[in-house]
C-alpha cells in the first residue's frame, strides 16, 4: 500500500472531493470552512484562495491553491505533496493519464504534464524545498498563464505565439 492510496480517488477526479474545474466558489466554501482568501488574482482574472492541510492531511495532501475565473468558477488547482511523494505520484499518473510532456530534470525528477481531456495535469517538483505539486488547470487558465508568460518573458519587439 503506497502512502497516497487513500487519495488516488481524488488524483484522478478531485470533484470527488467537491473541487471540480468549474466548480463555483460558493459551493466550495460550502465544502471546506478553512478556505482562505490570498492576495492577487488568477491569471483569468478571478480571486485565489487557499484550504488548510487540516482539511485534506487524511488524503495525503498537504493543502491547496485554488484559482477562479472572473466568473467565480474554479479554473485552477493546486494540491501540494512531500517531495517524497513525486515517485508514487508520478507513477500513478503515469498510469491514469495521458504524458504529453516531460521537462526540467533535477536529481532525477522532472516536471511532467498530462492530459484528462481539456484539463491539464502538471506534477512539478519544483527545484528547492521539500514540496511538489500536482496542479489542475482549465484550457482558458493555461492560456492565459501562457499569454502572461509571454509578455513577461518577450520585449514588445517580439511576436509571441501560443
Amino acid at each position: 500500500m503506497t502512502p497516497l492510496s487513500l487519495s488516488f480517488s481524488v488524483l484522478s477526479n478531485p470533484a470527488v472531493i467537491g473541487l471540480d474545474i468549474g466548480a463555483t466558489l460558493s459551493d466550495i466554501r460550502n465544502t471546506f470552512k478553512s478556505l482562505d482568501s490570498i492576495f492577487g488574482h488568477s491569471y483569468t482574472g478571478g480571486p485565489l484562495f487557499r484550504i488548510a492541510a487540516y482539511e485534506l492531511s487524511e488524503l495525503g495532501i498537504l493543502g491547496a491553491e485554488l484559482a477562479f475565473n472572473r466568473d467565480h468558477c474554479l479554473d485552477a488547482l493546486y494540491f501540494q505533496f512531500e517531495k517524497v511523494q513525486y515517485p508514487h505520484l508520478l507513477e500513478y499518473l503515469r498510469n491514469a493519464f495521458t504524458l504529453i510532456s516531460q521537462r526540467d530534470s533535477l536529481q532525477g525528477h522532472f516536471i511532467a504534464i498530462f492530459s484528462n481531456g481539456p484539463i491539464e495535469i502538471t506534477l512539478d517538483p519544483q527545484k528547492p524545498g521539500n514540496l511538489c505539486f500536482l496542479s489542475y488547470t482549465s484550457p482558458a487558465f493555461k492560456r492565459a498563464r501562457e499569454a502572461y508568460t509571454c509578455a513577461i518573458n518577450n520585449s514588445d519587439l517580439l511576436p509571441c505565439t501560443s
